[in-house]
């Protein structure tokens, strides 16, 4: 069993490493160094943002993917 999940840890660290690295990284880093970021995020809470908008973009490609396999089985119009 931990061969075989050694095997896939293996695997997807390859994977992981194909992948080109993050053109963000220095934006986030020298964000994290400005002083008045948590005045910012208190006044406008970016974070909360950010959730609100991820799950309304899941709940509309679900509706979107739903509406897919339905017209694929022909159960809607």
């Amino acid at each position: 069993m931990s061969f075989a999940k050694e095997i896939i840890e293996t695997f997807l660290d390859w994977v992981l490493k194909l992948l080109p690295t993050s053109p963000f990284t220095s934006f986030i880093n020298a964000c994290s160094d400005m002083p008045y970021l948590g005045w910012f995020n208190w006044f406008v809470p970016v974070g909360q943002m950010i959730a609100i908008g991820e799950a309304w973009l899941v709940a509309i490609g679900l509706f979107y993917m739903y509406s897919i396999v339905l017209r694929w089985i022909k159960a809607i119009n």
